[in-house]
């Protein structure tokens, strides 16, 4: 083999070996000040739902059906790595570094780490509640956030328990979103009357 072809050979292999599947995208939108709710770089800890009354089972379905429906990504993963990290302003940030255990809505890029900064609206939901989160299935709601062209992306997310409460509905969403409709039951009423 002459040593052009032997050249390209070894550049195209080193090339294949470093290209990654799934990738972070190169665009996102702009949040909208209902996302920026929903995608709160937090976690909630509500796994059974029937514990909510009134207007906080309201809004806990509304926003996990809204999350369902908005989301970039929806994916079951496990937390396995929680590293804390402050800038020069003292600032706090946590990264939490996941492993996917199976995609629901969109591809989850290798290598991702959720980040939460102080200030964000779901900060405070990590800080203290590692055990809660460390080495635990929890549900990703992923958006990618672009605030304009140009700008860097970066994930926006939510993570919720992974009960069946949760992702029974979340599975029914994602059906839904996709188009898949369940066929319902048939049923029927027997009517008795007295004679």
């Amino acid at each position: 083999m002459s040593r052009t072809p032997r050249v390209l050979f070894l550049a195209l292999v080193a090339a294949c070996a470093t290209t990654s599947t799934n990738a972070t995208p190169t665009t996102g939108t702009p949040l909208t000040a209902e996302d920026r709710v929903l995608f709160d770089d937090g976690v909630d800890f509500v796994g059974d739902p029937s514990v909510l009354e009134g207007r906080w089972r309201d809004d806990w379905s509304r926003e996990l059906d809204e999350r369902v429906t908005n989301a970039d990504i929806v994916s079951y993963i496990r937390v396995h790595a929680l590293r804390t990290d402050m800038d020069l302003e003292r600032r706090t940030t946590y990264r939490l570094l996941i492993d996917e255990v199976d995609g629901i809505v969109g591809d989850l890029p290798d290598d991702l780490a959720l980040a939460s900064l102080e200030g964000d609206g779901g900060f405070s939901t990590i800080d203290g509640n590692e055990n809660r989160i460390l080495d635990q299935e929890l549900v990703l709601f992923l958006k990618w956030e672009q605030s304009e062209p140009g700008a860097e992306v970066r994930a926006r997310w939510h993570l919720s328990p992974h009960t069946e409460d949760v992702t029974s509905r979340v599975e029914y969403l994602a059906e839904r979103r996709r188009g898949v409709e369940r066929p319902q039951p048939q049923r029927r009423v027997h009517v008795h009357t007295q004679d």
